[in-house]
């Protein structure tokens, strides 16, 4: 058998076929391509740290003409990491280090599962090892990708058990799926965690630290990070410098920028992620401080629908829920990302937004 000689386009298509996509139609930098490009990574590494799958995707992908992000940076791909941790796909859980006394963050497959929506569509989950498909060529068809979700259309008369069921998949209700804390206010939320602080003690010498600045604008997340500087005194959400692995999330007290008692996050749900937890304290202390974090909401009386923009990073049980009634559009001016989400479902969502993280909702213009 002789050799063919393939340019980079054409294992760019190649890959993206083998993928189940239509390489007319999609590249390599689709975000539904990266996702199962992920998911499939995942499926032979796992377990895994989410440094390690990282760098696997980046390894794989790397050097492939159209996918030119990639060649400046890591950060598209561990941002579908946690897409797909924040949707169900990856379990993301801490493991201890006897050896060494340590814990560290280490990503799993997530059983293959379905969500009932509605009478009509399901959400499916997780991610079945060495590479195989999650339903059989009938179910692949019907599956629609959206960003890094995956939904399955039912056809009238059929039950999703019959469809679904017997390929493996388990069912998981809406709450199993959701996993969201109970409704709770952010001065009790604030009060629960600077207890806990109060009662870790000295923390010693901690190492480099970044800490999210309480007075600086919500719009602009990325520029609330800074690194401790000798005027910081009070609480703050912080992330540190970890032996192993991803940066460890933190609330900590400092004092002319120093260190004096922290509590690693997750603090109160060990299987949380620590970014949920921090995320929705920031939420809590953002609220208290009189500068709630802010949604803006455009509708489209044309299409029906409304796009939510949001400045800042949700927990994983909200974007679950956007996950499974909106689509996901990713990047957007302006702000971190953005769910366009059906205008007879918009009120529902914002009321659940503003009951969990305590969002304010501010209108933009209609579009045109």
């Amino acid at each position: 058998m002789g050799l063919v000689h393939l340019d980079r386009d054409d294992v760019v298509a190649a890959a993206v076929d083998s993928l189940g996509f239509e390489s007319s139609e999609v590249d390599l930098e689709a975000p539904e391509v990266l996702a199962e490009v992920t998911r499939r990574a995942a499926s032979f590494d796992c377990p895994t740290t989410p440094i390690g799958l990282e760098r696997r995707v980046h390894d794989v992908l790397f050097g492939l003409g159209s996918y030119r992000r990639l060649d400046t940076g890591e950060s598209v791909v561990r941002e579908m990491i946690e897409s797909l941790v924040g949707y169900g796909d990856l379990v993301e859980a801490p493991i201890d280090d006897e050896r060494t006394g340590t814990s560290h963050r280490v990503l799993f497959l997530a059983q293959p599962s379905y969500v009932v929506l509605s009478a009509t569509t399901c959400v499916l989950l997780g991610v079945r090892a060495n590479g195989l498909p999650i339903g059989d060529a009938s179910i692949r068809e019907r599956v629609m990708h959206r960003n890094h979700s995956r939904h399955v259309r039912l056809q009238p008369g059929e039950g999703p058990e019959e469809v679904l069921g017997g390929m493996g998949l388990r069912e998981l209700s809406s709450e199993q799926w959701l996993k969201h804390p109970p409704t709770a206010a952010p001065d009790s939320v604030v009060k629960e965690y600077a207890t806990r602080l109060a009662a870790a003690g000295p923390s010693g010498s901690v190492g480099p630290i970044k800490i999210l600045d309480p007075t600086s604008p919500v719009t602009f997340y990325p520029g609330r990070w800074h690194a401790a500087r000798a005027r910081d005194t009070g609480k703050y959400v912080g992330r540190r410098l970890a032996e192993f692995g991803a940066d460890q999330w933190c609330y900590c007290e400092v004092a002319d920028g120093e260190v004096t008692s922290l509590i690693d996050l997750p603090a109160i749900d060990r299987l949380a992620r620590g970014c949920d937890e921090a995320w929705r304290l920031q939420a809590a202390l953002d609220v208290l401080a009189g500068t709630p974090q802010v949604v803006t909401v455009r509708h489209d009386s044309r299409r029906q629908e409304a796009i939510i923009r949001f400045k800042s990073p949700i927990p994983a049980w909200d974007q679950r829920r956007l996950d499974a009634v909106g689509e996901p559009l990713g990047h957007q001016t302006g702000c971190l990302f953005a769910y366009r989400v059906p205008e007879e479902l918009l009120d529902a969502e914002l009321a659940f937004l503003q009951r969990s993280t305590w969002l304010k909702v501010e209108p933009e213009s209609e579009a045109r």
